[in-house]
């Protein structure tokens, strides 16, 4: 997109001239610039005109008719900088979004991408990053990260959903199609928006050109889901020519010589179909911050009533009457009974169900999952199987909501209970944890991480509030003696006390406390769209050895989460161990920080599986993973994050 392509909207909300705000960005003349050279190339071409596939397209009409529902924005790179951007000017002018090229390759980060993002949404703007793909020079996955990991993509709310650019190769004419098949470029193409999505929790938005997308794409329809930004100089007035393969458009550029107050020089100029709405839509939003409310367990989910979930099956869970209409987000112990290895995902109704699981399941697993999902206006959910068929059990457990007053404090985990120091909970037994020197007298609920250890029978164990009557309700389900655990949150009963209950056998029982819920102070809770900040399995990993035995990889979050923050909600998967093993997740409050006696995963040789976890933030927001022995994969998808009310 260069310097006409060079931009992933942004979207002016309010006018920043009425406002009086003025965020003015560094200048550099395009000549002192310095460019990246890759293979011989200066790789300058892209920010200083557009790939011969929209160039083509152009027949002299910079100015496209509007119609009543356009709305009007711009992209930018560095070739904008002769002089500093006056984006209160750019506001002022009508412009309600910004793209915003951030990065090229695998070789090229935009020197004003920062300050072009934070000053168009300063001024009021919707701003977003777009990449320019270069297929032949590196592969999709690192040109993703590469984009993602400068970017620092952010759901705020003023920010459009990420871009890439796909079009033609304007360093080698010879090459137009980046030396690849249609084929391949469809599969690296789908590659990169794979990464992304699983990387931000959205589909990305695809840059391109008619001419470019018959040429060396094939006319491919395998993106027909994705909001398409299309270049098109040379169409009906009103109505851009589109790429086979959509059947309408979310972007539309339509000239490259557009000029504005605040900027020197021609710009790339775009619109944006169906009004504010559509850029609402665009926008990632998290949730507003919430305060949680817990209750005793309540089943709103049992298919064994009504037949199990098939293979890619779903079925809607309505908590509208159950949660108030502020509510955010709700915390649900989910159970899988699987008659064949599948996963389960839950998420918001309405919504594109993401690209990540909440439960992990082989054939005959018994097997639960603390789940908190974002929610919609209409307080629904989806749940989904993937494969055979799948009985579903749901417990509420409680729910953030603007209006909700329990506001969280993270602790570095502390283990406040192991039978296995006294003696094991026989059939119908009950153990009561008293929290009361652990916790304030004003916490309302507490958050564990509940371990079930040597399991004689197959069982099930309930947390309750102390001095109410156990409900119908299971928060572990053991098969088998080895160890497995679950996140509870759970409210306090009398002296500030939880009761647990195993139905059969004996079994022993840990409990970790990782934080607590009270009125008086702490975090509210930002719900997300699951985001996944870790892989792996695809990610170039540096294990540290642990003084001690094991190896610890960190986690940093300094991207999706904002300063501040306290602690972190993801999903932690351990994936295929090469031996029995726990892995601990902790705050980084050091270069090594000293492993807590606590576990978050247990897992034996081979097994896949998830446990959600409440984990305190480092000092840089980031998180110690330990894994104490063998090696083992690890993914973390981001649920969402507790930081201090800004008001």
């Amino acid at each position: 997109m260069g310097r006409w392509l060079g931009a992933v909207l942004s979207v002016t909300v309010a006018s920043a001239a009425s406002a009086g705000l003025l965020a003015v960005a560094p200048a550099a003349s395009a000549d002192e610039a310095d460019y990246p050279v890759v293979g011989g190339v200066v790789r300058d071409n892209v920010d200083n005109t557009h790939g011969r596939s929209a160039a083509e397209e152009f027949d002299g009409r910079p100015q496209a008719r509007i119609a009543a529902d356009y709305v009007r924005g711009i992209d930018v790179s560095r070739w904008q900088h002769d002089t500093p951007i006056d984006w209160s000017q750019v506001a002022g002018s009508g412009v309600r979004f910004v793209g915003v090229k951030a990065t090229e390759g695998n070789y090229d980060q935009q020197e004003f991408y920062a300050s072009d993002m934070s000053g168009a949404q300063g001024a009021g703007m919707y701003s977003f990053p777009y990449h320019f793909a270069t297929p032949n020079d590196s592969g999709a996955t690192e040109q993703a990260n590469y984009f993602l990991d400068y970017a620092n993509f952010t759901p705020n709310g003023k920010t459009l959903r990420p871009a890439i650019d796909i079009e033609t190769n304007p360093y080698d004419t010879a090459n137009r199609c980046y030396d690849k098949t249609p084929a391949q470029l469809v599969s690296w193409v789908r590659e990169f928006v794979d990464v992304v999505k699983r990387r931000t929790g959205v589909d990305p938005i695809v840059y391109t050109a008619p001419a470019f997308w018959q040429e060396c794409m094939g006319n491919s329809s395998a993106f027909a889901s994705y909001p398409l930004w299309v270049a098109s100089w040379s169409s009906n007035p009103t109505t851009p020519t589109l790429p086979a393969g959509w059947s309408n458009w979310e972007l539309w550029q339509y000239s490259a010589t557009t000029t504005v107050p605040g900027i020197t020089g021609p710009v790339d100029g775009n619109y944006v179909r169906g009004g504010e709405e559509a850029l609402a839509a665009l926008a990632t939003k998290a949730s507003d911050p919430s305060g949680y409310t817990a209750i005793a367990p309540t089943r709103v989910l049992d298919t064994r009533g009504s037949g199990p979930l098939g293979a890619r099956g779903s079925v809607t869970v309505d908590l509208s009457s159950r949660l108030p209409a502020t509510a955010t987000a709700a915390v649900l112990n989910v159970t899988g009974i699987a008659t064949a290895n599948t996963f389960v995902t839950v998420w918001p109704t309405g919504a594109t169900r993401p690209n990540a699981s909440n439960l992990n399941l082989v054939a005959g697993d018994i097997r639960p999952n603390l789940v908190t999902v974002q929610l919609n206006a209409d307080r629904k959910v989806q749940v989904y199987n993937n494969s055979g068929s799948t009985h579903v059990l749901a417990d509420l457990a409680g729910w953030y909501a603007t209006d909700a007053p329990g506001l969280n404090t993270a602790l570095a985990p502390q283990r406040v209970l192991d039978t296995r120091s006294t003696a094991a909970v026989g059939p119908g037994g009950k153990v009561t944890l008293n929290l009361s020197s652990r916790v304030p007298a004003s916490a309302t609920a507490v958050t564990l991480n509940l371990t079930g250890v040597g399991a004689t029978l197959s069982t099930f164990v309930t947390a309750w509030p102390t001095g109410v009557a156990r409900p119908n309700a299971s928060n572990l389900n053991l098969a088998s003696a080895s160890p497995t655990s679950n996140l509870v949150t759970v409210q306090l009963g009398t002296n500030r006390s939880v009761d647990l209950y195993n139905n059969s056998g004996q079994v022993h029982l840990l409990a970790d406390l990782a934080g607590y819920y009270g009125p008086d102070s702490g975090a509210k809770f930002i719900a997300l769209s699951p985001m996944r900040v870790l892989d792996t399995r695809t990610a170039t990993t540096n294990w540290t050895p642990v003084s001690g035995g094991g190896t610890a990889v960190p986690l940093t979050m300094s991207g999706p989460i904002p300063a501040g923050a306290t602690a972190a909600v993801m999903n932690l998967t351990g994936v295929s161990p090469s031996v029995a093993t726990f892995v601990s997740a902790y705050p980084k409050t050091s270069a090594t920080p000293a492993r807590p006696t606590t576990s978050n995963l247990n897992l034996t040789a081979g097994q896949i599986l998830p446990n959600l976890s409440s984990v305190a933030l480092g000092p840089n927001r980031d998180v110690w993973l330990f894994n104490n022995a063998g090696t083992i994969n690890l993914i973390a998808d981001l649920a969402g994050y507790f930081a201090p009310d800004a008001e």
